[in-house]
């Protein structure tokens, strides 16, 4: 009975996530509903109230449902009531009451057997109780580890845009990102507008953030036609606050105030009581007015906040206002008022043993004394400001060593099973650090941002440019593991090493038989890729007559494999990459215009390795921990002559030659440190080729046999994965092993 009930709750919650409006306009007393439906509805409308920030309204509803809900029968929805009531709280800035009910929800739920509503108290708990940042962390990595628990959608989208806020939280806004980013794809597969405008504001504060313009931009376009589509003008106050500290983070100031003041303008004519939203409105106006030098229309909007902080309880909080008050009037030669301020917030911070805060406000007091011209204070408060920097690094380097000392306690304490598992999985993690598609130059930004956006849209098919070697596959692979269907499969398949005959089968696959021509049942990728991905490496070798029949699969979302009659369906998302000219393949008649219009509904450019030569140190970074792991190694010590060196060339090879060069010198010619002359030893960079042709040619031999000796030595004589190692054909390699006189396994 109880599963029945929270089963329909779920379901209304989800109804009202589509339009909160619309669903409070349900007349559940008089409609054809159940008991048990009429329950779960006003347990929704508790949801929807708040939603659209009726909070008084919201409340009472709530505290009603609160004491008809009591009992064990019902625990599990009391469980979503209680969190929106801790909500309502904090949207009224009522901590008192949010913290007794985040105590109570966190206590109560411990009797529930549902995993994922254990999973939102705890999320709620991180959120809701101001925790210790070392705690945050470690329970959010927890919480994170267990999200398949949450299966349904309503606790997916909202443990995903939970955790989001905690990464915001943690200042780890790439984690933020990705989790908002999932939260929002779950909303859009389930129509949950509410909970994508929701998320729309999210996104542009955390783009905001990471200086990705474009991306945030993005969202709050799509957040304006959500607040037309909702008809919320309300959500205006968010989405205009948070574009406000974009428009800062451009230092575009007076762009950034005129969206503070629109965002202060829907609040007003809302007519909604939220403390917290007015205080951060006038805080972050008034920080943004100092910047244009308008220190008394800032300090106008600060004593406002002043106000509202004042009578929020939030004590630390009115301590920092007080101390930016002080800069302000410091600023228009409001001299006493300005230090008395500034003391009051430094016998606080050293009261309270708030370091980071205290060193803040003592430098303050440093440009305090610099502005009035007393040098000599202003030296002494210097100086002591240096005796805190100290104690604070000290202190910084004893809480690590602590935090050390637990986190090995807690690892003597697992199993080797355990252990085992989670050095398998740092292996895997430094592979895939390796392989990504990094970068920090702006081409490199602009492409990671394309496919942070490609990774949040499930049906839209991707086409990657880029010369051979630039990290196509990495980039795809990148698009793939961001997105929601990481858990699912990743298949590669490489067009220039299939058989013209040959495509339909690798394709769609087939049943043994005469028309197939196979001995037995042969898997094609799009099956083997089922929900996941398809990454078609290479499309411009596609035979013409195959593009066709590739064009109506993606058409028509089905294929027929080879020697069958049944259509399966076609469930993967594409991405495709080329390194050769689209536009010229389409002149000449080699590929086909609407074929590539549904391949390239994203289309990414990767920039040649020498148009972005200030991410070789990245890329040499990455790969050196990867191959120092895998071959024992110490991590070298890299000169920056090595880099100068490295920058000097070309790379007609990209970033897979790169690599290559890197792994030849962890093989062959591993040193502690690296300078710009073990590169020597590449024949890229060899100074030999300045030596007589006879003794070039000897010397090029040894170099050749070594490195064969190695490559088989590390591949346990293994000709076939040597040769892979060598960048060269088993072929190749097999000549030269008879030359050489060498033994090795086929």
């Amino acid at each position: 009975m109880l599963k029945d009930l929270l089963t329909g709750a779920l379901h209304q919650f989800l109804l009202m996530l589509r339009d909160p409006v619309i669903y409070l306009a349900i007349d559940e007393k008089n409609g054809a509903f159940t008991e048990d439906e009429i329950l779960t509805i006003r347990i929704a409308k508790a949801k929807a109230l708040l939603t659209i920030f009726h909070l008084d309204d919201a409340l009472e509803l709530a505290l009603t449902l609160n004491e008809e809900l009591a009992g064990e029968d019902c625990l599990d929805l009391q469980m979503l009531n209680l969190l929106t009531m801790i909500r309502i709280y904090t949207q009224k800035g009522d901590y008192d009451n949010q913290k007794s009910y985040t105590d109570e929800v966190y206590i109560r739920v411990k009797s529930s057997k549902n995993e994922a509503l254990k999973l939102l108290v705890s999320s709620a708990n991180i959120i809701f109780q101001h925790r210790e940042l070392i705690d945050v962390e470690d329970e959010a990595e927890t919480v994170a580890a267990s999200i398949d628990q949450a299966d349904h959608p309503y606790y997916r989208y909202l443990l995903l845009s939970w955790l989001g806020l905690i990464y915001t939280m943690l200042s780890k806004y790439d984690l933020a990102l990705n989790y908002q980013s999932a939260a929002y794809d779950v909303c859009n597969q389930h129509q949950l507008s509410i909970g994508s405008l929701e998320l729309c504001i999210s996104l542009v504060a955390t783009c905001a953030k990471m200086d990705k313009q474009e991306m945030a931009e993005h969202f709050y376009d799509i957040g304006l036609r959500l607040i037309a589509q909702l008809r919320l003008p309300v959500f205006k106050v968010g989405l205009d606050f948070n574009y406000a500290i974009l428009k800062g983070k451009q230092a575009d100031y007076k762009a950034a105030v005129l969206f503070y003041q629109k965002s202060l303008d829907a609040l007003l004519a809302s007519k909604q009581v939220l403390p917290e939203f007015l205080f951060d409105i006038y805080n972050r106006l008034a920080d943004t007015l100092n910047y244009l030098d308008l220190g008394q229309q800032a300090l106008h909007y600060q004593l406002k906040a002043e106000k509202i902080i004042g009578g929020l309880g939030h004590r630390e909080r009115q301590v920092e206002l007080s101390a930016n008050i002080a800069l302000s009037l410091i600023s228009l030669s409001r001299w006493d008022e300005a230090i008395d301020r500034l003391k009051q917030a430094a016998h606080f911070y050293a009261k309270h043993d708030k370091q980071e805060a205290l060193i803040r406000v003592t430098r303050d007091i440093g440009f305090y004394y610099q502005m009035r011209g007393d040098h000599l204070r202003g030296f002494a408060v210097m100086r002591k400001l240096d005796r805190l920097n100290a104690e604070y690094i000290t202190s910084l380097q004893q809480s690590r060593s602590q935090m050390s000392d637990h986190k090995l306690k807690e690892i003597i304490r697992d199993s080797r099973a355990i252990k085992v598992k989670y050095d398998q999985l740092m292996n895997d993690i430094s592979t895939r650090q390796a392989e990504r598609f990094t970068g920090k130059s702006q081409a490199a930004k602009r492409v990671i941002d394309s496919a942070v956006l490609a990774s949040m849209h499930r049906e839209a098919s991707v086409l990657i440019h880029g010369e051979s070697g630039t990290g196509k596959e990495a980039l795809a692979q990148m698009i793939h593991y961001s997105s929601p269907q990481k858990n699912q499969a990743f298949v590669s398949v490489n067009c220039a090493a299939i058989s013209p005959a040959l495509f339909e089968i690798e394709f769609f696959g087939g049943v043994a038989g005469q028309l197939s021509g196979l001995s037995q049942d042969h898997q094609g990728c799009f099956e083997r890729a089922g929900q996941g991905t398809l990454f078609i490496n290479e499309i411009s070798v596609l035979p013409l007559e195959f593009q066709a029949k590739l064009l109506e699969a993606i058409d028509t979302k089905s294929y027929v494999p080879v020697g069958k009659e049944k259509a399966l369906p076609l469930l993967c998302k594409i991405i495709a990459s080329t390194n050769q000219d689209t536009f010229k393949m389409l002149e000449k008649g080699k590929f086909r215009l609407d074929l590539l219009h549904r391949l390239n509904t994203l289309e990414i450019v990767i920039p040649p390795l020498r148009e972005r030569k200030e991410d070789i140190s990245i890329f040499v970074d990455n790969f050196a921990r990867s191959f120092a792991r895998e071959t024992n190694h110490q991590l070298p010590q890299i000169q920056d002559s090595f880099y100068e060196r490295l920058n000097k060339y070309s790379f007609p090879g990209n970033v897979r030659e790169l690599k290559n060069i890197i792994e030849r010198i962890f093989i062959l010619y591993y040193e502690p440190t690296w300078t710009k002359d073990i590169l020597n030893h590449i024949d890229a960079f060899s100074v030999e080729r300045s030596l007589s042709a006879t003794l070039v040619e000897h010397k090029i031999q040894d170099i050749d046999k070594i490195r064969i000796i190695e490559a088989l030595r590390k591949c346990k004589g293994k000709q076939k994965d040597a040769a892979k190692l060598l960048n060269m054909s088993e072929s190749t390699l097999s000549r030269r092993i008879k030359r050489y006189k060498l033994k090795a396994k086929k």
